[in-house]
């Protein structure tokens, strides 16, 4: 009893604690709406915390970059309410002093650094990097300013930025396996630890895999395409284990950025994928596909709907590829999505979801790989072909798919055993 007496009153503080803040809360909301001033303020400074409440303690919010539009509601002594779209769409309480009647630019930025001296010139300078972080010459302004001060270190510690940031390059941690990751939307996940030639297992990665400004290859079509660089972690934007990535010269994340990503050059064996096909080849995935589906059981109306092109809002439809390997082999790669006609009013939506590999001679067509089958519900998995790269290194790409599921999707790896192609890893789970 006695210790239950103590963790009561223990807890008595806290909650005191929340009621009052939730008082204070209240009547700050309450003041401001009675004076209602409304403007157009920018983000003068690197970044401005916004709070719950307007004090330097009230509980942070988000932070609004530099240049940010905020529109504010009224003014508390030091404090603004307001509202902001970036990063994210946020309402809280920020410092007037960090804002300004106009958003700053790079030359007005310049012109400021002109002006100032000293440590004020480090400050203005911070600001050009934070509003432009991948252009060199904001970069120099801090070094000039630090060489300038005579603090060599603090100036050679400004140029290892600057080149981290404007000019990144891939690196392998110490003790980190070989990493293979997906790009979607301008996000970066681990899909796969390579622990050997044809061995996959799950990556156990942690936050030190996505430090801010890393590196990695970045690949697309079947081939090498540059790099992608780490612009903000993935706890900063609320997604756990990804990251924002951006891929130069680009100098923001691009939500239509998709592809694969490695921790180390992938192998030669590099395929080359090509989305058009002939006519041909069109009529013989078709073929195949018919036959796969119609042995599903599924009726023909059915069956013609899900051999027309695909559909991004129906996400349905037929989708093939051309994949061209290392030693000149032609695979023709074909997913579709035939929606199950119901059979009872209560039964619950399902796919058909089918795959088909073909190996192409001249116009001789084999079948070396197909999946066909029924999913739905909360466990939905529908294949999308998403590249195809040389995983671990034996001269032969493997073929990678994604799985879209009802609230996120995974990647499959398919690989080439006793003449047929078949899947051999799935994991890297992203989504709710």
């Amino acid at each position: 009893m006695a210790a239950l007496a103590l963790g009561v009153l223990a807890a008595l503080p806290a909650a005191q604690a929340q009621t009052d803040a939730d008082r204070e809360f209240r009547e700050a909301v309450a003041r401001c709406e009675a004076q209602l001033d409304r403007s157009t303020r920018y983000v003068v400074v690197d970044a401005a915390r916004m709070r719950s409440l307007p004090r330097a303690d009230g509980g942070a919010v988000t932070s609004v970059p530099i240049g940010a539009e905020v529109q504010v509601q009224c003014q508390l002594g030091d404090w603004v309410r307001a509202t902001s779209e970036r990063p994210n769409p946020s309402v809280g309480w920020i410092r007037a002093d960090l804002l300004g009647p106009r958003a700053p630019t790079a030359a007005s930025l310049e012109q400021d650094y002109r002006r100032a001296a000293g440590a004020e010139r480090r400050t203005i300078a911070e600001r050009a990097i934070a509003l432009r972080p991948f252009a060199r010459d904001s970069h120099q302004l801090l070094i000039d300013a630090l060489q300038a001060d005579g603090d060599g270190a603090a100036a050679r510690a400004a140029i290892e930025r600057r080149e981290r940031m404007t000019a990144p390059k891939v690196e392998r941690l110490a003790g980190e396996p070989r990493l293979l990751f997906g790009v979607d939307h301008g996000y970066l996940t681990a899909i796969a630890r390579i622990d050997g030639r044809g061995r996959y297992a799950e990556a156990a990665t942690g936050d030190a895999t996505y430090p801010v400004w890393r590196g990695f290859h970045f690949y697309r079509n079947g081939a090498g395409d540059g790099l992608v660089q780490v612009i903000e972690r993935g706890e900063e934007v609320g997604l756990g284990l990804e990251a924002k990535v951006r891929h130069p010269p680009a100098t923001e994340r691009d939500d239509k950025l998709a592809g694969l990503a490695s921790n180390e050059p992938l192998g030669a064996g590099a395929a080359r994928v090509e989305a058009k096909l002939s006519s041909d080849e069109r009529r013989a995935v078709e073929r195949e596909l018919r036959a796969l589906l119609t042995g599903k059981r599924l009726d023909r109306a059915a069956i013609d709907k899900a051999l027309r092109p695909y559909d991004e809002e129906q996400r349905a439809g037929l989708r093939a590829h051309a994949v061209v390997l290392a030693g000149g082999q032609r695979l023709l790669v074909a997913t579709a999505d035939a929606a199950v006609p119901l059979k009872r009013p209560d039964q619950a939506d399902s796919v058909l979801d089918a795959v088909l590999v073909l190996e192409a001679s001249g116009k001789q067509y084999r079948k070396v790989g197909d999946i066909a089958r029924e999913t739905g519900g909360d466990m939905v998995e529908t294949h999308a072909f998403h590249d195809a790269l040389d995983l671990d290194g034996d001269g032969e790409a493997e073929l990678i798919f994604r799985l879209h599921q009802y609230e996120g999707s995974s990647y499959q790896i398919w690989t080439r055993q006793s003449d047929q192609w078949k899947p051999v890893y799935a994991g890297g789970y992203t989504g709710a």
